[in-house]
């Protein structure tokens, strides 16, 4: 032991780690958790009120247990502005807000006839929420939908987040959240694009059970989706809600919704989006050496986009070459071929070719065509002129007497090369 003090003594480090562990010690075990302080909202819903702003959060709590279980609640609030509903909802649960695991955000389609820069101000100010937080629209109401992800089983691996992700990597290719909204409303055609996720009474998509919270009041969960009672006024009847995920994409201008596309709307504006190589392809009609009368469906592997922007007598042209590699995955026609039939088949013969070009630009005609209409470039043109022919673009904008009407002067070219993977 008096080794252990002449040591101590000839090391003053140790002596003050030693003071700090005594000293701290107990403090630390004595502090209450911070999920005891904190109200940590993970999803948050935005709809229009009577009164303004009706928020609707999903709030952690933390269910000592031995198994596996995670414990939610529902917490609505409303107030003139979001800044006020935040501070409603603290009341309400008892807690601090804590918004750095927020991991999504809804909004209606009511809400988003306004401005939602301006709606969503009090949580883009907040240093806590991620830029990454994942932000949508639905076309009911914003607490339904958080209701009916109360009801997914926390133990399985369907939740409405990884739903996003699939939709943003497979379907629209672009990132739905805060960031990617921002950046188009300051970008120079003032267009954004958000995920579109509906609630649906019918049986298709994710089904799901459960009733709405009063303001104020919460439902919960545990691991088996139990749904609980409301703590303050009279609990609805519960319905079965279905998450319904067809791919659509709700269109913003100047932060304001205009236009919820149709998924065949959304496939012709993703034959010249450079990043998406996963989609299927159907031709009709085909008629040559292999196929008699064949509606023919391709599922496409990969696709390499090569466009060239110039201008010919001051007209502004829009080339593309597509070169499509694609499996072919369905044949139907009256009578079979057995040729048809081999998976091995490689050879695309021109008149196939020319059934896949008319194909691909018919579907992209469709959205050509409410582009022009609604003026929304979601094919960025404006941009991608800007930068190759600066000069000739901004001459052309001037010579237009509304500029905005740009799109419906510009020549779109396609050409497609397909190819059948080996």
């Amino acid at each position: 032991m008096k080794k252990f003090f002449k040591n101590l003594i000839k090391n003053p480090i140790l002596i003050i780690g030693l003071f700090i562990l005594i000293f701290y010690t107990p403090f630390a075990l004595l502090m209450p958790a911070d999920t005891s302080l904190r109200a940590i909202i993970t999803r948050i819903g935005i709809d229009q009120s009577p009164e303004g702003i009706e928020l609707s959060t999903v709030i952690f709590v933390p269910t000592p247990n031995t198994s596996y279980t995670e414990n939610y609640k529902l917490f609505t609030a409303t107030a003139p502005n979001l800044a006020e509903a935040l501070q409603k909802i603290s009341n309400y649960a008892g807690k601090k807000i804590a918004l750095n695991l927020t991991e999504l955000i809804v909004v209606n389609e009511e809400i988003s006839k306004n401005n939602l820069v301006l709606v969503l101000d009090a949580l883009t100010r907040s240093a806590d929420i991620g830029n990454n937080t994942s932000l949508i629209c639905t076309n009911e109401s914003a607490k339904d939908f958080l209701n009916a992800t109360l009801n997914l089983n926390s133990a399985s691996d369907l939740n409405i987040e990884e739903l996003i992700t699939y939709s943003k990597e497979k379907i629209y290719n672009t990132d739905s959240n805060i960031e990617t909204f921002y950046q188009g409303y300051f970008s120079p055609t003032k267009i954004s694009v958000l995920g579109y996720v509906e609630l649906s009474e019918g049986e298709q998509g994710l089904s799901t059970s459960g009733g709405s919270s009063a303001s104020g009041s919460s439902a919960s969960r545990g691991s088996a989706g139990e749904q609980g009672g409301t703590q303050s006024g009279s609990e609805e009847q519960q319905k079965k809600t279905t998450i319904l995920n067809e791919g659509r994409t709700a269109v913003y201008k100047n932060g304001i919704i205009q236009k919820v596309l149709t998924t065949e709307e959304l496939k012709g504006v993703n034959w010249l989006n450079q990043g998406l190589n996963e989609t299927y392809l159907t031709v009709e009609g085909v008629n040559d050496d292999f196929y008699d009368d064949a509606t023919i469906t391709f599922k496409l592997k990969n696709k390499t986009l090569n466009s060239q922007f110039y201008f010919v007598n001051n007209v502004p042209v829009f080339e593309s070459v597509l070169k499509l590699v694609m499996d072919v995955d369905q044949v139907s026609q009256p009578s079979q071929n057995e040729n048809s039939l081999q998976p091995e088949l490689s050879y695309v013969s021109s008149k196939l070719k020319q059934k896949i070009n008319e194909q691909i630009k018919k579907e992209f005609k469709v959205a050509q065509d409410f582009m022009v209409a609604e003026k929304l470039d979601l094919v960025q043109a404006y941009n991608s002129f800007l930068t190759y022919c600066p000069a000739k673009f901004k001459s052309f904008l001037n010579s237009l007497d509304d500029p905005s009407n740009y799109l419906e002067k510009i020549l779109f070219k396609i050409k497609v090369e397909p190819y059948i993977s080996i």
